[in-house]
């Protein structure tokens, strides 16, 4: 059985090979052997999709600097509304919104109120856990860019889409790479490609922020060569702000909200991929 991969945003600095290496041997910790008999492959589109990324304005938000446009009102648009999502989330109120974004005030140089929000959203989502604010905020940028610019939304499909057309195989993916694998499904679908999934393991997704639903747009479905959508997520990722996907993205889709993702942020692939529904699933399919 074949294995595909597909992973998410900041992965630039990483090669294919070693992406490769880091999922298998997360994998090998907690159960050694698991992908032996399994080609494995990784459908590499990182530091493609960082360099459409790069914004007009670099702009210092929470505890890192995320290129920004500004003078870009879909963009704007779309960030924020992720940002409001996670703040409603979090109980935060307009009032702990205002206050960070005059604390940031010295910090960022803004002409643009809607920007300055921007500034305060992140900034009061940090001051709740720290590191996430901007986290959620690098996802939903590279995410704007891939879904919204046509020059990078077909590069990188360009880069995934053979590998998703190799058939069968299990498809395991991972935070934006959750949207790449959903955009491409839906068009090989479309186009009457037959292939077979027997298994599709979404992890960490933001494919339940509104922000998602409305770029991506309907049909919202599980994909007819899925045999199994099993998607996991930690209640404290910020990136899928614990959204179970059968209820706001698509039904068919077997959620598992147990996971205690140990890294920093509740993000990282390495707190994922131990988790035992995902080993099991593996398991039960190789």
């Amino acid at each position: 059985m074949k294995v595909l991969m597909i992973h998410g945003i900041g992965q630039e600095g990483s090669t294919q090979k070693e992406l490769l290496e880091k999922w298998t041997e997360s994998l090998h910790k907690v159960s050694p052997g698991l992908l032996a008999n399994a080609e494995t492959r990784m459908a590499y589109y990182g530091t493609t999709l960082a360099n459409w990324a790069n914004g007009d304005t670099a702009v210092g938000m929470g505890t890192g600097a995320t290129d920004v446009n500004i003078g870009d009102a879909d963009e704007i648009a779309f960030l924020t509304s992720a940002l409001q999502e996670a703040a409603e989330v979090q109980n935060l109120t307009d009032a702990d919104i205002a206050s960070a974004e005059q604390d940031a005030a010295e910090v960022v140089a803004m002409d643009s109120m809607t920007g300055r929000f921007l500034v305060g959203l992140v900034r009061a989502l940090e001051k709740i856990s720290p590191l996430k604010g901007s986290l959620l905020l690098r996802v939903v940028k590279q995410g704007h860019t891939y879904l919204s610019s046509p020059g990078a939304g077909t590069a990188v499909d360009n880069l995934v889409r053979p590998y998703l057309k190799e058939s069968p195989q299990v498809v395991i993916t991972h935070s934006l790479g959750t949207v790449v694998a959903f955009k491409l499904l839906r068009e090989i679908q479309k186009s009457g490609t037959d292939i077979e999934i027997p298994l599709l393991i979404t992890m960490g997704s933001p494919l339940g922020l509104e922000a998602f639903k409305k770029k991506l747009g309907p049909p919202r479905f599980k994909p007819a060569s899925v045999k199994r959508w099993l998607n996991f997520y930690d209640p404290s990722d910020f990136v899928s702000l614990g959204k179970a996907l059968h209820r706001e993205f698509a039904t068919g889709i077997e959620d598992d909200g147990t996971v205690d993702n140990f890294t920093d942020n509740a993000h990282g692939i390495i707190g994922y991929l131990p988790h035992q529904g995902v080993v099991q699933a593996l398991k039960t399919v190789l």
